[in-house]
């Protein structure tokens, strides 16, 4: 195909990193969008020069001629827009978290694999070349110990602190550390979770403060995971990896190296992730080439599954067994 026919739910938010990037590449035409406010959709569409816009997922995925679809809407909104793209075998770029239960993803996950189309997920971190860095460095080294850190402010939308609608902050931001650490460290078999919530800036506001997760990974090492939403300010986003006579420190922005003896050295990130995870989708969908997708479905609902598995874990006040395989 020349060019890939783009259809987009949901418009706000990070859909407009997207459509900033998609709209100056020759090989990829935005074709339509979709979103429930009409506000948002009339200044998108003014904003990339599209024509066809909708209200109803439903209505645009029945009418109009695509080869793909994003689809960039909040945790609680999913509803069954995989499964219906699914049906007309539309490929997906689907922001992260893919959903807030995982009957919901598990279901998700087998229309997309019957279907044979390709969904990646938008865990951007793993498409910089600091990544790629990271994972050679740690080849040849047994990494002990992971500490990863989202701390700072909450976003001022709306439904992003409240937890039948986000999640929470593990789960909606969060989730980044967790996939990195996934990525670099391998698959984790166990998480214990705490959280806290001792104060209440509004009365929508139904998430936690903070929370610890310790990780267990299948390869023996551990980790833990800290998040904090309430400081008002930005503070610490990243990951510190730890071997024998070895550290890591991982930001989005680049790596520092730590060995004894010698003094830090750094990296800085040399592309920019949300164009790399865009051109690597738009490349696996006109080649066919599934490779090029570092974050695939069956892979992120591994993540969630951390994610809500800690959330079980602080409730209850007991280490929870992770269970989905794939």
């Amino acid at each position: 195909m020349e060019k890939v026919r783009i259809g987009f739910i949901g418009v706000g938010g990070i859909a407009g990193a997207h459509l900033n990037i998609l709209s100056k590449m020759e090989d990829v035409e935005i074709k339509a969008i979709c979103d429930i406010n009409p506000q948002t959709l009339k200044r998108r569409a003014e904003e990339f020069g599209v024509q066809a816009c909708y209200e109803d997922y439903r209505e645009m995925l029945d009418k109009e001629e695509l080869d793909a679809v994003y689809i960039c809407v909040p945790p609680f909104a999913h509803a069954d827009m995989e499964e219906r793209a699914a049906e007309k075998g539309l490929h997906m770029f689907i922001e992260k978290p893919v959903e807030l239960r995982m009957e919901n993803a598990i279901r998700k996950h087998e229309a997309i694999k019957k279907a044979g189309v390709i969904a990646s997920v938008g865990y951007c971190a793993r498409y910089l070349d600091i990544s790629d860095k990271v994972r050679e460095l740690l080849k040849d080294r047994t990494v002990e110990l992971v500490l990863g850190y989202f701390m700072g402010g909450a976003p001022g939308t709306p439904w992003w602190r409240q937890r039948d609608k986000s999640g929470g902050q593990l789960v909606e931001q969060t989730t980044h550390m967790v996939d990195i650490a996934r990525f670099f460290v391998g698959d984790v078999e166990a998480v214990n979770g705490a959280f806290v919530a001792l104060t209440k800036p509004s009365p929508d506001w139904t998430i936690d403060n903070a929370s610890v997760v310790t990780l267990y990974f299948e390869s023996g090492a551990i980790g833990a995971i800290t998040s904090a939403c309430m400081l008002g300010q930005g503070f610490k986003t990243g990951l510190d990896l730890f071997a024998r006579d070895f550290i890591v420190e991982f930001t989005y922005g680049g790596i520092r190296i730590r060995e004894p003896g010698s003094p830090p050295q750094e990296i800085k990130a040399g592309v920019n992730m949300y164009y790399e995870e865009n051109r690597a989708f738009i490349d696996a969908v006109k080649t066919g080439d599934r490779s090029l997708i570092r974050s695939p479905y069956e892979d992120a609902v591994k993540t969630l599954e951390v994610t809500l598995a800690a959330d079980i874990s602080a409730r209850e006040r007991r280490v929870v067994e992770l269970k989905f395989k794939g």
